[in-house]
């Protein structure tokens, strides 16, 4: 996880005249963000000190060693912030980051190789894997949701999903 970049959001605009400049957020816990004390700014290899952060109308507000003016802040415009796999905020024992999901292969519960998740849809209730099967066919939606997903292993590189049938199927 000490490799691991996590983008926790995208610089937009300046905010005054002293460099502050606003974040559109993209995690799923704002205030966390509150308790990070370096970022890193696109694909810069050494992180910066977080001066200032604040939320504000559902974004946030930040300041950045190094960004002072807000001309520096529009060569930044939509630049993404990161920050250190370790920084994140500690999962629960069945939360997993999108990047451990992703490519992971799909067996069904007698063992058949079902395909490899290739996206994930957040929705209103649960979560969506998008699966390739392996025959090449129509993408396979299922459910994040015990019912359906019985056995997540990232360390594995598997999921082991109880597919759902469908009436006249």
């Amino acid at each position: 996880m000490e490799r691991v970049r996590l983008t926790i959001g995208t610089i937009l605009a300046p905010h005054g005249v002293r460099g502050e400049f606003k974040v559109r957020l993209q995690t799923d816990d704002p205030a966390h963000l509150l308790t990070i004390k370096r970022l890193y700014v696109g694909d810069e290899t050494t992180a910066r000190t977080v001066l200032g952060a604040r939320l504000h109308a559902g974004n946030a507000l930040m300041r950045l060693q190094g960004v002072s003016t807000p001309e520096t802040v529009e060569r930044l415009r939509g630049t993404p912030l990161r920050i250190r796999g370790t920084d994140a905020r500690p999962l629960a024992a069945d939360e997993y980051f999108l990047y451990q999901v992703m490519g992971l292969a799909v067996f069904d519960e007698t063992g058949n190789r079902i395909g490899q998740v290739t996206d994930l849809i957040e929705t209103g209730a649960n979560d969506v894997l998008v699966i390739a099967p392996d025959d090449g066919g129509a993408d396979i939606l299922l459910p994040s949701h015990p019912d359906v997903i019985l056995a997540m292993d990232p360390a594995a590189e598997r999921i082991v999903v109880r597919p759902l049938t469908y009436y006249g199927e």
